[in-house]
Order: C-alpha cells, then sequence, then structure tokens
C-alpha cells in the first residue's frame, strides 16, 4: 500500500499535466472544428490514462450504424475518459446544470450540445428530454450514467429513470456499458490511486421493442442487471 501512495503522488503530478494540456487542446479544437475535437478528445484519453499508469481494454463491438443512448456503470473520475472511447461518431452527454455556469468550460459543452440535468426541477427534465430529442435526431450519441453519482462500494447503485424516460419518449436504443478495474484504480472515498488494467464491456443494443412491453422500470431493470453482468458484479448475463 505504501508504494502506491508514493506512486500516487507522482501520478497527480502527471495527471495534473496531462489535464491541463488535454483541456486546452480540446476547446481549442473544439470551438475550430467539431469533427476534428471528437478524434483528439479519443486521443487526448488515452494519454490521460496512460498519465496515470492506466491502460484500457475494449471488448465488444459499438454498432457503426445509428444511433444511441449510452448507459454506462459509474465506478471512478476515470468514467469522463473512458466514455469518449466507446462510441463511433459524435456523441455528447448528460451534465449538471451547474457545469453550465463554469466559465469557458460551459461554452464547450454547448457546443458538444451536452443535455443539462436538473435534479432539483422537474419541470426543467421535459425540456432535457426534448432537447435530447433534437440531438439523436442530429445523429449525436447520448452518454449517461444512470447511477447518478459514483458507487462507494463498488457496486452498482439503483438506476436514475431519467434517461430511461428519455430513451422511450425519444425511441432511442440503449447501449449498455459495463466498466470494470476503474474502482480498484481509485475508489471515490481514497486519495490513493492504483494503476490497473481497465475493461470496457460494449453490450449489445436493447430494442426499442423492448419498451412497449417492459415500461420504465422494465427496461430499467433490464439495463441495472446488463450492467451488473457486463462489469463483473454478477457471473451472467441477463
Amino acid at each position: 500500500m505504501i508504494k502506491y501512495k508514493i506512486l500516487s503522488l507522482f501520478l497527480y503530478v502527471s495527471g495534473l499535466f496531462a489535464f491541463i494540456l488535454i483541456a486546452a487542446v480540446l476547446i481549442i479544437s473544439g470551438f475550430i472544428f467539431l469533427p476534428l475535437f471528437y478524434k483528439l478528445d479519443k486521443l487526448c484519453c488515452h494519454i490521460m490514462m496512460s498519465a496515470l499508469l492506466v491502460l484500457p481494454k475494449i471488448k465488444g463491438e459499438f454498432p457503426s450504424e445509428g444511433t444511441y443512448i449510452i448507459m454506462m456503470n459509474h465506478s471512478s473520475f476515470l468514467d469522463v475518459f473512458i466514455f469518449p472511447l466507446i462510441p463511433k461518431g459524435p456523441y455528447t452527454g448528460v451534465a449538471a446544470v451547474e457545469n453550465f455556469k463554469i466559465p469557458v468550460f460551459s461554452l464547450l459543452i454547448r457546443r458538444i450540445k451536452a443535455i443539462p440535468i436538473d435534479r432539483k426541477n422537474r419541470s426543467a427534465a421535459i425540456e432535457s428530454i426534448k432537447k435530447a430529442e433534437d440531438v439523436l435526431k442530429g445523429g449525436i450519441h447520448i452518454g449517461i450514467l444512470p447511477e447518478g453519482t459514483r458507487t462507494l462500494d463498488g457496486k452498482i447503485k439503483p438506476l436514475k429513470k431519467g434517461g430511461f424516460h428519455m430513451a422511450i419518449n425519444t425511441n432511442t436504443p440503449i447501449i449498455p456499458v459495463g466498466v470494470s478495474g476503474a474502482f480498484e484504480f481509485k475508489p471515490k472515498n481514497r486519495w490513493w490511486m492504483k494503476p490497473c488494467l481497465v475493461t470496457i464491456n460494449i453490450g449489445n443494443p436493447i430494442s426499442v421493442d423492448d419498451y412497449t412491453m417492459l415500461g420504465v422500470d422494465g427496461v430499467s431493470t433490464k439495463v441495472e442487471n446488463l450492467l451488473k453482468s457486463l462489469s463483473g458484479e454478477t457471473n451472467e448475463n441477463k
């Protein structure tokens, strides 16, 4: 444990330098030419994880056609660097409304059409779904961390329903993605980091035909079971 604590001091420094460089590159490219932003974002995420001595390994294939809502378990701060490695084509994500008040950063997330979520304002959720519909019609994938916050024990928490209402209302298939290894790298309640392999398991899309039969609760349960399986929390696909 002591060696990891000492190593972590160096990882925080290398990670900070990498993050500053990456942020500058992405902000500039995001305003100049969005297609370039998406390509650089993937590269920058690989660089960031290399600076933290994390090796990502992707299993499964993301569909080359169609537009999807990507739902991934939320186990580490690494998730923000993991998500861009998953989709093919342009993508955005759901962000807390507070992020839209941060100077410069707010301009970038608006530029990539991020969806604001205000958990304290139920009426605002309707506007978010409307915006999501416009984004999806434009061929842009949307990433969601349906647990809402990072897990404290490595196990997947009950999923929030907002993303499922969004999927059903926009008739958009969901792709579940289970990540394993990121929690071991750095849990929310531990300051030091442990370099490791992070496995990203891309599941099969959930057909929109299931939406009518299962409803919001049924689809939520299905995705939760799939995330547990894909992340290694359980041993079988459901």
